[in-house]
C-alpha cells in the first residue's frame, strides 16, 4: 500500500486490516512510472530495456547503415512514444536514447566511439527534405506528444481527468492549486498550444460576450479552441506540429 494524505494512525490500521505491506514512490501505474516527485533516471530503466532487448535480437552485421536507419524509424521509434504522451523525458533519459539510436545505425552495436559517426546527431536527427537522415528529434516529439494533453483540457468531453483538472485550475491561464513538475511541465507548453490554436465562440454567445467585454467579464461558458492542426475527431494532429518545429530549429 502506498499512503497518499493519510494520517500515519489510520495507516497502520489499513496495512494491519489489509495484511499488505507498506511501500512508496515510484510505482509502476499502467507500465509507466507513478510518483508524487520529480523521477530519478532509474525509474526509466525499463524503457532503455525495451531498445536493448529489440537490439540484441537483430543481426545488424548484416545490414548497412541505410538498412538500420530504417529499422531505428521504423521500430525503435515508436518504443517511446507511450511513455512520451504523459511524461516529460528526462534529458539524460533522451540522451541515451539517442546514444543507443547513434550507435546502432553507424556501428551496429551498443555503443560506439565518435569516431565512427559520420555525421554530427542533430544532422541526423533532421527530416530527410532538409539534408538530414529523418531520425525523429525525441524533444519535439515528446513535446508534440504532450501537446495532446492540453488540447484535451481545452476540449470539451466526458474525460474524468478534464473534469477534475477544470474544478481545480483555470484552464485559460493553468492558475492554480496544483503542484508538481508535471504540471509546470504542461504549464510551460500552454503559450505553445495557444500559438498553434483559436478560441472559438459560439454564434449565440457572442451577444453575451460584448456584454461580458463591456463589463470586464467574460463569460465562463466553456469555449473551443479550432486550429488547421486539429483533426475532424477533434484529435490533434502532432505529425505537422512535429515538421514545423524541427524545420525552424536552429
Amino acid at each position: 500500500m502506498v499512503p497518499m494524505h493519510v494520517a500515519e494512525d489510520q495507516v497502520a490500521e489499513f496495512i494491519s486490516v489489509l495484511g499488505c505491506r507498506r511501500e512508496g514512490f515510484p510505482q509502476t501505474y499502467l507500465g509507466l512510472p507513478l510518483s508524487s516527485e520529480k523521477l530519478h533516471l532509474s525509474a526509466f530503466a525499463p524503457l532503455i530495456c525495451k531498445f536493448d532487448k529489440h537490439l540484441s535480437g537483430w543481426e545488424a552485421s548484416l545490414l548497412n547503415p541505410n538498412a538500420r536507419t530504417v529499422l531505428v524509424n521504423t521500430v525503435l521509434d515508436s518504443l517511446p512514444t507511450y511513455a512520451m504522451m504523459v511524461l516529460e523525458l528526462p534529458p539524460g533519459v533522451l540522451a541515451a536514447i539517442d546514444s543507443l539510436f547513434g550507435a546502432y545505425i553507424w556501428s551496429g552495436e551498443e555503443n560506439t566511439s565518435g569516431a565512427t559517426c559520420m555525421v554530427a546527431w542533430d544532422r541526423v536527427a533532421t527530416p530527410k527534405h532538409c539534408g538530414g537522415l529523418g531520425v525523429r528529434d525525441l524533444r519535439a516529439q515528446n513535446q508534440c506528444l504532450l501537446l495532446k494533453l492540453l488540447h484535451r483540457l481545452n476540449s470539451i468531453g466526458d474525460s474524468s481527468w478534464v473534469a477534475w483538472v477544470h474544478e481545480h485550475a483555470d484552464i485559460p491561464t493553468m492558475e492554480d492549486d496544483l503542484a508538481g513538475q508535471h504540471w509546470g511541465m504542461l504549464g510551460e507548453l500552454l503559450p505553445m498550444y495557444q500559438d498553434l490554436s483559436i478560441v472559438e465562440i459560439a454564434e449565440e454567445e457572442l451577444g453575451q460576450l460584448k456584454v461580458a467585454l463591456q463589463q470586464t467579464q467574460l463569460t465562463t461558458a466553456p469555449d473551443t479552441r479550432r486550429s488547421p492542426l486539429i483533426a475532424l475527431d477533434n484529435k490533434l494532429r502532432t505529425a505537422p506540429i512535429y515538421q514545423m518545429m524541427v524545420a525552424s530549429a536552429p
